[in-house]
């Protein structure tokens, strides 16, 4: 399966440090970047975000686990570049910290 451009900058600007400095959920950078189509994006990003957090974390060091977390969705979600995995893999180890 090839990269899904579209999704995978859809969830970059969704999982987000801006302007905070720490990673969140951003629904309006979401609608600002992608007008109508966030619409459509925003229940697949938040079932992505969902499922990620739902991952058990699986070592007590937190590069680790988040590591072995990034490789599960990466294998699950062929369709997701790397920036995307990364965004994700964040805002997994921000809130298991």
């Amino acid at each position: 399966m090839s990269v899904d451009d579209l999704l995978s900058r859809a969830v970059v600007v969704f999982v987000t440090r801006e302007p905070y400095g720490y990673p969140h959920l951003d629904p309006e950078g979401l609608e600002r970047e992608f007008g109508d189509a966030a619409g459509e994006l925003r229940p697949r990003l938040e079932a992505l975000a969902a499922e990620m957090m739902a991952l058990p974390f699986v070592d007590s060091d937190l590069w680790v686990g988040t590591r072995a977390a990034e490789a599960i969705m990466g294998s699950r979600h062929p369709e997701l570049g790397p920036d995307a995995i990364a965004a994700l893999g964040f805002y997994y180890s921000y809130n298991w910290r």
